[in-house]
This record gives structure tokens, sequence and C-alpha cells, in this order.
């Protein structure tokens, strides 16, 4: 965005929210969900997280969420960019503000999907969090196995 012609076409754009979320959600968010992993169940004094299956799907789940939040955005500020600069030959402009946000509408409705994605993989986490906070083995739980006597 730094490159004027680049900077021409997506100023003002669906482009710039893809690309500032793509570096909140798909850097931050990922980064802090992987610290709080973490961190949870070594702050609660438990061995592991209730579910590690649960971590997998809200992964996964999250991810396909900001792919498509961000690739839709981006695609559409493209898109819209294109839109704004076409001109016919008298110099008039080719579409109208109102067509340009009328054809953004099917990426607006991939962008949602993609946030109700991430949300539900947040709250995969958060049950995740929650139960393993109010259960599970905590680390003086752990049992440790003995051998038996025979095998000495």
């Amino acid at each position: 965005m730094a490159i004027k012609t680049v900077n021409a076409l997506s100023h003002y754009t669906d482009w710039t929210v893809g690309h500032v979320h793509s570096g909140a959600l798909g850097w931050v968010a990922m980064i802090s969900i992987g610290s709080i992993y973490y961190l949870i169940p070594r702050l609660f004094g438990k061995s592991e997280m209730f579910s590690v299956k649960l971590i997998t799907v809200h992964f996964w789940v999250a991810t396909i969420g900001v792919v498509l939040y961000i690739a839709s955005m981006w695609i559409s500020g493209v898109m819209q960019g294109l839109m704004w600069r076409a001109v016919n030959a008298d110099g008039t402009l080719t579409y109208s503000f109102v067509e340009s946000v009328k054809a953004s509408y099917p990426f607006w409705a991939i962008r949602f999907l993609g946030g109700v994605l991430f949300l539900a993989g947040m709250l995969v986490m958060a049950y995740n969090m929650l139960k393993t906070i109010a259960g599970g083995r905590s680390v003086d739980d752990a049992r440790v196995l003995v051998p038996a006597a025979h095998h000495a």
C-alpha cells in the first residue's frame, strides 16, 4: 500500500479492511490465542487443557473464518477500486457509488460468514477454557506409574 499506484487503487476500499484484519485476526489474534492456550493450564495448576481436540477444531474454524474474511475483502476492494476509476469515453463515471456498493454485497456476505466462523471458534475456546479451569486433572493429581516389584 506504500506503492503509489497500489494505494491509488486500494485507498478507501475494502482492501484496506482486509489488510488490517489479516494482521489483526491472522497474526495478533492467533498468537494471542496460542499464548492463552499455553498459559491457562499453568495459571490454574492443571496438567493440560480440557480438550486438545477442541483446540484443533478452534484452530481450523478460526483459520477458515480469517481466510474467508480477508480474501473477500481483498477481492471486494480491488473490484471497488476498479469500478470507481472506470470512466466512459466522455469522461463520466461508468459506475455510480451505489452500483459499487451493490456489487460488494456478495463479498460482504462472505465476510460475515468468516466473522461468524471466527466468533464460533472463540466460543469453542471459551468453553474449553471454562472446562479446563473448572475441572480436569490438576498437576498435583497426576498419577505416577510405579513399576511392579516383580519387574524390578
